[in-house]
Protein backbone atom coordinates (compact mmCIF):
# COMPACT_ATOMS: atom_id res chain seq x y z
CA UNK A 1 0.00 0.00 0.00
CA UNK A 2 1.39 3.62 -0.88
CA UNK A 3 -0.89 5.19 2.12
CA UNK A 4 -2.30 3.55 4.97
CA UNK A 5 -6.16 2.60 4.62
CA UNK A 6 -7.93 4.84 7.48
CA UNK A 7 -11.03 2.35 7.57
CA UNK A 8 -10.45 -1.33 7.93
CA UNK A 9 -13.98 -2.35 6.22
CA UNK A 10 -15.51 -6.15 8.00
CA UNK A 11 -18.39 -8.06 6.81
CA UNK A 12 -21.55 -8.75 7.77
CA UNK A 13 -21.66 -12.61 6.63
CA UNK A 14 -25.45 -14.04 5.42
CA UNK A 15 -26.00 -17.98 5.64
CA UNK A 16 -26.46 -18.04 1.95
CA UNK A 17 -22.14 -17.22 1.39
CA UNK A 18 -21.57 -20.27 3.65
CA UNK A 19 -21.71 -22.82 0.59
CA UNK A 20 -20.41 -21.37 -2.50
CA UNK A 21 -22.02 -21.33 -5.71
CA UNK A 22 -20.42 -21.89 -8.85
CA UNK A 23 -22.28 -21.08 -12.01
CA UNK A 24 -21.55 -22.63 -15.71
CA UNK A 25 -20.00 -19.64 -16.89
CA UNK A 26 -17.45 -19.92 -14.14
CA UNK A 27 -18.36 -17.38 -11.78
CA UNK A 28 -18.43 -17.80 -8.38
CA UNK A 29 -20.66 -16.76 -5.75
CA UNK A 30 -18.18 -15.38 -2.96
CA UNK A 31 -18.81 -11.74 -2.57
CA UNK A 32 -20.65 -9.97 0.12
CA UNK A 33 -23.15 -7.04 -1.56
CA UNK A 34 -21.76 -3.71 -0.28
CA UNK A 35 -25.52 -3.11 1.37
CA UNK A 36 -24.15 -5.83 3.82
CA UNK A 37 -20.96 -4.38 4.80
CA UNK A 38 -19.93 -1.99 7.64
CA UNK A 39 -17.43 -0.17 8.63
CA UNK A 40 -15.25 -1.20 11.58
CA UNK A 41 -13.13 0.76 13.99
CA UNK A 42 -11.56 4.10 12.43
CA UNK A 43 -7.52 3.96 13.15
CA UNK A 44 -6.80 6.91 11.42
CA UNK A 45 -5.75 8.83 14.40
CA UNK A 46 -3.95 6.38 16.74
CA UNK A 47 -1.90 5.45 12.89
CA UNK A 48 -1.08 9.07 12.25
CA UNK A 49 0.15 9.86 16.16
CA UNK A 50 2.17 6.13 16.15
CA UNK A 51 3.57 7.28 12.83
CA UNK A 52 5.00 11.04 14.18
CA UNK A 53 6.80 9.32 17.11
CA UNK A 54 10.73 9.76 17.15
CA UNK A 55 12.38 7.10 19.30
CA UNK A 56 15.79 6.45 19.91
CA UNK A 57 17.35 2.75 19.84
CA UNK A 58 18.25 3.19 23.83
CA UNK A 59 14.71 3.29 25.03
CA UNK A 60 13.62 0.76 27.44
CA UNK A 61 10.90 -1.81 25.99
CA UNK A 62 8.31 -0.40 28.93
CA UNK A 63 9.40 3.40 27.54
CA UNK A 64 8.71 2.18 24.11
CA UNK A 65 5.20 0.18 25.19
CA UNK A 66 4.24 3.83 26.62
CA UNK A 67 4.77 6.10 24.19
CA UNK A 68 3.42 4.06 21.55
CA UNK A 69 -0.24 2.98 23.02
CA UNK A 70 -0.53 6.30 25.53
CA UNK A 71 -3.39 7.33 22.62
CA UNK A 72 -4.85 4.03 22.84
CA UNK A 73 -8.01 3.52 25.05
CA UNK A 74 -8.99 -0.63 23.59
CA UNK A 75 -7.30 -2.98 23.38
CA UNK A 76 -7.85 -3.55 19.55
CA UNK A 77 -5.96 0.23 19.56
CA UNK A 78 -3.17 -0.76 21.46
CA UNK A 79 -2.80 -3.81 19.42
CA UNK A 80 -2.99 -1.78 16.26
CA UNK A 81 -0.58 1.14 17.92
CA UNK A 82 1.84 -1.95 18.62
CA UNK A 83 1.70 -3.20 15.08
CA UNK A 84 1.81 -0.04 13.15
CA UNK A 85 5.26 0.85 15.40
CA UNK A 86 7.04 -2.60 14.40
CA UNK A 87 5.77 -2.53 10.51
CA UNK A 88 7.38 1.04 9.92
CA UNK A 89 10.15 0.83 12.40
CA UNK A 90 11.66 -2.67 12.44
CA UNK A 91 13.08 -3.42 8.70
CA UNK A 92 13.68 -7.46 7.94
CA UNK A 93 17.06 -8.59 8.24
CA UNK A 94 17.79 -10.74 5.32
CA UNK A 95 21.11 -11.88 6.54
CA UNK A 96 18.57 -14.00 9.12
CA UNK A 97 20.96 -12.64 12.07
CA UNK A 98 18.70 -10.77 14.51
CA UNK A 99 16.47 -12.91 16.53
CA UNK A 100 15.87 -10.93 19.62
CA UNK A 101 13.49 -8.47 20.51
CA UNK A 102 16.54 -6.71 22.11
CA UNK A 103 18.25 -6.42 19.13
CA UNK A 104 15.61 -5.61 17.26
CA UNK A 105 14.68 -2.61 18.65
CA UNK A 106 18.67 -1.71 18.86
CA UNK A 107 19.16 -2.62 14.98
CA UNK A 108 16.16 -1.95 14.31
CA UNK A 109 16.05 -5.36 11.70
CA UNK A 110 15.00 -8.38 12.56
CA UNK A 111 13.58 -11.91 11.69
CA UNK A 112 9.97 -12.54 12.22
CA UNK A 113 11.00 -14.47 15.48
CA UNK A 114 12.20 -10.64 16.79
CA UNK A 115 8.91 -9.20 15.54
CA UNK A 116 6.50 -11.14 17.05
CA UNK A 117 8.42 -11.84 19.77
CA UNK A 118 8.63 -7.84 20.35
CA UNK A 119 5.12 -7.56 19.99
CA UNK A 120 4.40 -10.24 22.41
CA UNK A 121 6.52 -7.50 24.70
CA UNK A 122 4.98 -4.59 23.80
CA UNK A 123 1.40 -6.10 24.15
CA UNK A 124 2.08 -7.53 27.84
CA UNK A 125 3.57 -4.36 29.16
CA UNK A 126 0.49 -2.35 27.21
CA UNK A 127 -1.65 -4.74 29.35
CA UNK A 128 -2.62 -7.24 26.38
CA UNK A 129 -2.65 -11.34 26.41
CA UNK A 130 -0.40 -12.02 22.88
CA UNK A 131 0.98 -15.64 21.89
CA UNK A 132 3.65 -15.82 19.36
CA UNK A 133 2.53 -18.69 17.04
CA UNK A 134 4.86 -20.93 14.88
CA UNK A 135 3.70 -22.68 11.29
CA UNK A 136 4.45 -22.69 8.05
CA UNK A 137 3.98 -19.58 5.77
CA UNK A 138 3.61 -19.39 1.69
CA UNK A 139 4.14 -16.78 -0.37
CA UNK A 140 1.96 -14.90 -2.58
CA UNK A 141 4.32 -16.50 -5.56
CA UNK A 142 3.55 -19.88 -4.36
CA UNK A 143 3.08 -22.74 -6.73
CA UNK A 144 4.11 -25.54 -4.95
CA UNK A 145 4.59 -27.57 -1.39
CA UNK A 146 8.53 -27.16 -2.38
CA UNK A 147 7.51 -23.01 -2.00
CA UNK A 148 6.92 -23.25 1.62
CA UNK A 149 9.23 -21.46 4.05
CA UNK A 150 11.88 -23.94 4.88
CA UNK A 151 12.69 -22.08 7.95
CA UNK A 152 8.99 -21.52 9.61
CA UNK A 153 7.45 -18.38 10.15
CA UNK A 154 5.62 -16.62 13.26
CA UNK A 155 2.88 -14.08 14.19
CA UNK A 156 0.67 -13.36 16.68
CA UNK A 157 -2.46 -13.41 18.27
CA UNK A 158 -3.66 -11.10 20.59
CA UNK A 159 -7.31 -11.11 22.95
CA UNK A 160 -9.56 -8.04 22.63
CA UNK A 161 -12.05 -6.32 24.75
CA UNK A 162 -14.99 -8.72 23.75
CA UNK A 163 -12.86 -11.79 24.48
CA UNK A 164 -11.93 -12.53 20.16
CA UNK A 165 -8.68 -13.60 19.36
CA UNK A 166 -7.03 -11.19 16.32
CA UNK A 167 -4.34 -12.23 14.33
CA UNK A 168 -1.79 -9.99 13.65
CA UNK A 169 1.36 -10.47 11.40
CA UNK A 170 3.46 -7.58 11.90
CA UNK A 171 6.60 -9.10 9.83
CA UNK A 172 4.49 -9.58 6.61
CA UNK A 173 2.72 -5.83 7.09
CA UNK A 174 6.29 -4.44 7.17
CA UNK A 175 7.13 -4.95 3.39
CA UNK A 176 8.52 -8.29 1.57
CA UNK A 177 11.88 -9.76 0.61
CA UNK A 178 12.56 -10.00 -3.11
CA UNK A 179 16.14 -11.28 -4.11
CA UNK A 180 17.26 -11.18 -0.48
CA UNK A 181 16.13 -7.03 -0.79
CA UNK A 182 13.76 -5.99 1.46
CA UNK A 183 11.27 -3.34 0.81
CA UNK A 184 9.03 -1.50 3.13
CA UNK A 185 6.03 -1.40 1.96
CA UNK A 186 3.23 -0.60 4.91
CA UNK A 187 0.42 -3.47 4.36
CA UNK A 188 -2.10 -2.76 7.10
CA UNK A 189 -4.52 -5.82 5.53
CA UNK A 190 -2.47 -8.43 8.17
CA UNK A 191 -3.71 -6.71 10.71
CA UNK A 192 -6.71 -8.63 12.64
CA UNK A 193 -7.51 -10.41 9.08
CA UNK A 194 -10.54 -13.02 8.62
CA UNK A 195 -8.87 -16.19 10.28
CA UNK A 196 -10.51 -17.69 6.88
CA UNK A 197 -8.28 -16.24 4.83
CA UNK A 198 -5.11 -15.90 6.55
CA UNK A 199 -4.97 -20.19 6.70
CA UNK A 200 -4.37 -19.73 2.50
CA UNK A 201 -0.77 -18.36 3.45
CA UNK A 202 -0.45 -19.06 7.63
CA UNK A 203 -0.70 -22.90 8.70
CA UNK A 204 0.00 -22.73 12.73
CA UNK A 205 1.40 -26.16 13.69
CA UNK A 206 -1.93 -26.04 16.45
CA UNK A 207 -4.71 -26.03 14.71
CA UNK A 208 -6.48 -24.16 17.53
CA UNK A 209 -4.53 -20.93 16.54
CA UNK A 210 -6.51 -21.32 12.81
CA UNK A 211 -9.20 -19.78 14.90
CA UNK A 212 -11.36 -22.01 12.50
CA UNK A 213 -14.50 -23.72 13.92
CA UNK A 214 -12.65 -26.66 11.46
CA UNK A 215 -9.79 -26.51 11.31
CA UNK A 216 -7.93 -26.90 7.72
CA UNK A 217 -5.91 -30.55 7.24
CA UNK A 218 -2.27 -29.53 6.01
CA UNK A 219 -3.35 -31.10 2.73
CA UNK A 220 -5.44 -28.70 2.36
CA UNK A 221 -3.83 -25.86 3.03
CA UNK A 222 -0.80 -27.30 0.54
CA UNK A 223 -3.25 -27.38 -2.52
CA UNK A 224 -5.72 -24.07 -1.89
CA UNK A 225 -4.00 -20.90 -3.71
CA UNK A 226 -2.45 -18.27 -1.27
CA UNK A 227 -4.87 -15.36 -1.33
CA UNK A 228 -4.12 -11.78 0.31
CA UNK A 229 -6.51 -10.47 3.13
CA UNK A 230 -6.40 -7.36 0.76
CA UNK A 231 -9.12 -9.44 -0.85
CA UNK A 232 -11.57 -9.29 2.06
CA UNK A 233 -11.10 -5.26 1.80
CA UNK A 234 -12.22 -5.57 -2.32
CA UNK A 235 -15.79 -7.63 -1.79
CA UNK A 236 -14.72 -11.49 -1.01
CA UNK A 237 -16.38 -12.94 1.74
CA UNK A 238 -13.83 -14.78 3.81
CA UNK A 239 -16.08 -17.75 4.58
CA UNK A 240 -17.53 -18.13 1.41
CA UNK A 241 -14.24 -18.23 -0.20
CA UNK A 242 -12.86 -20.64 2.09
CA UNK A 243 -15.87 -23.21 1.65
CA UNK A 244 -14.72 -23.09 -1.99
CA UNK A 245 -11.34 -23.49 -2.31
CA UNK A 246 -11.62 -26.63 0.34
CA UNK A 247 -14.93 -28.58 -1.14
CA UNK A 248 -14.14 -27.86 -4.92
CA UNK A 249 -10.56 -29.14 -4.76
CA UNK A 250 -9.58 -25.53 -6.25
CA UNK A 251 -6.22 -24.50 -6.57
CA UNK A 252 -5.84 -22.09 -9.03
CA UNK A 253 -6.52 -18.36 -8.73
CA UNK A 254 -6.43 -15.31 -11.03
CA UNK A 255 -2.67 -13.66 -10.66
CA UNK A 256 -2.73 -10.53 -8.52
CA UNK A 257 -0.80 -7.58 -8.46
CA UNK A 258 -0.40 -5.67 -5.63
CA UNK A 259 -2.26 -2.08 -5.63
CA UNK A 260 -4.13 0.23 -2.94
CA UNK A 261 -7.60 0.36 -4.51
CA UNK A 262 -11.44 1.23 -3.30
CA UNK A 263 -13.48 -0.97 -4.53
CA UNK A 264 -15.75 -3.65 -4.56
CA UNK A 265 -15.82 -6.59 -6.37
CA UNK A 266 -19.60 -8.01 -6.88
CA UNK A 267 -18.83 -10.42 -9.56
CA UNK A 268 -15.53 -11.91 -11.73
CA UNK A 269 -14.30 -15.49 -12.42
CA UNK A 270 -11.96 -17.00 -9.52
CA UNK A 271 -10.00 -19.13 -11.63
CA UNK A 272 -7.35 -18.71 -13.34
CA UNK A 273 -7.55 -20.70 -16.36
CA UNK A 274 -10.59 -19.55 -18.02
CA UNK A 275 -11.69 -21.60 -21.16
CA UNK A 276 -12.36 -20.30 -25.33
CA UNK A 277 -16.24 -20.25 -25.90
CA UNK A 278 -16.97 -19.74 -22.21
CA UNK A 279 -19.04 -16.50 -21.41
CA UNK A 280 -17.53 -14.96 -17.61
CA UNK A 281 -19.08 -11.96 -15.56
CA UNK A 282 -17.71 -8.90 -13.97
CA UNK A 283 -19.12 -6.61 -11.83
CA UNK A 284 -17.33 -3.79 -10.04
CA UNK A 285 -18.02 -0.78 -7.83
CA UNK A 286 -15.54 1.79 -8.43
CA UNK A 287 -15.25 5.25 -7.27
CA UNK A 288 -16.64 8.03 -9.72
CA UNK A 289 -13.11 9.17 -10.88
CA UNK A 290 -11.62 5.23 -11.77
CA UNK A 291 -12.12 3.43 -14.48
CA UNK A 292 -11.59 -0.01 -15.47
CA UNK A 293 -11.02 -2.34 -18.65
CA UNK A 294 -10.02 -6.48 -19.41
CA UNK A 295 -7.41 -6.42 -22.18
CA UNK A 296 -7.18 -9.74 -24.06
CA UNK A 297 -3.72 -10.82 -25.78
CA UNK A 298 -2.42 -7.14 -25.29
CA UNK A 299 -5.13 -5.69 -28.36
CA UNK A 300 -8.14 -6.16 -27.98
CA UNK A 301 -10.22 -4.00 -25.12
CA UNK A 302 -13.33 -5.74 -23.39
CA UNK A 303 -15.45 -2.29 -23.07
CA UNK A 304 -17.45 -2.13 -19.57
CA UNK A 305 -20.93 -1.14 -19.25
CA UNK A 306 -21.25 1.79 -16.64
CA UNK A 307 -24.07 2.39 -14.58
CA UNK A 308 -23.40 5.25 -12.37
CA UNK A 309 -20.31 3.94 -10.03
CA UNK A 310 -21.19 0.21 -11.18
CA UNK A 311 -19.24 -0.89 -14.10
CA UNK A 312 -20.28 -4.82 -15.99
CA UNK A 313 -18.94 -6.55 -18.46
CA UNK A 314 -19.15 -9.68 -20.41
CA UNK A 315 -16.11 -11.35 -21.65
CA UNK A 316 -16.17 -14.25 -24.39
CA UNK A 317 -12.68 -15.59 -24.68
CA UNK A 318 -12.37 -16.40 -28.97
CA UNK A 319 -9.12 -17.84 -28.62
CA UNK A 320 -5.88 -19.01 -26.43
CA UNK A 321 -4.30 -16.33 -24.47
CA UNK A 322 -4.11 -13.94 -21.37
CA UNK A 323 -6.55 -11.55 -20.52
CA UNK A 324 -5.70 -8.85 -17.58
CA UNK A 325 -7.81 -6.96 -15.89
CA UNK A 326 -6.72 -2.92 -15.32
CA UNK A 327 -7.87 -0.07 -13.57
CA UNK A 328 -7.55 3.54 -13.80
CA UNK A 329 -7.13 5.99 -10.95
CA UNK A 330 -8.19 9.45 -11.89
CA UNK A 331 -6.41 10.30 -14.98
CA UNK A 332 -3.40 8.52 -14.27
CA UNK A 333 -2.13 5.00 -16.39
CA UNK A 334 -3.38 1.81 -16.33
CA UNK A 335 -2.68 -0.59 -13.27
CA UNK A 336 -2.61 -4.09 -13.73
CA UNK A 337 -4.86 -5.90 -10.62
CA UNK A 338 -5.86 -9.45 -12.05
CA UNK A 339 -4.16 -11.80 -14.67
CA UNK A 340 -6.30 -14.90 -16.37
CA UNK A 341 -5.20 -17.30 -18.88
CA UNK A 342 -7.38 -18.65 -21.35
CA UNK A 343 -6.84 -22.40 -22.47
CA UNK A 344 -9.39 -24.46 -24.88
Amino acid sequence: MNKIRQILLIFLFAPSFLLAQQSQDGTVSLFTPVTEQASSVDFSGIDSYVLGLRTGRNITESELARFITQQSQTKIEKARAIFIWLAVNIAYDTNYRIYSKEDAIRQRRGVCQAYSELFRSLGELSGLEVVVISGDSKPITYQRPSDINRGGHAWNAVKLDDGRWALVDATWGAGYVNNKKFTRKLDDHWFDPAPEIFIFTHLPKEDNWQLLDRPVARDDFLRIPPLSPQLVAWGFNPEATLSYFINTGGASFPEQFSIDLDWNINMMPVSNELKVGNDYNFEFILPQDNEIALVYNNRNWVHFEKDGNRHSATFTPKSRGQAVLYIKKSNRKYDGIFKFNVRN
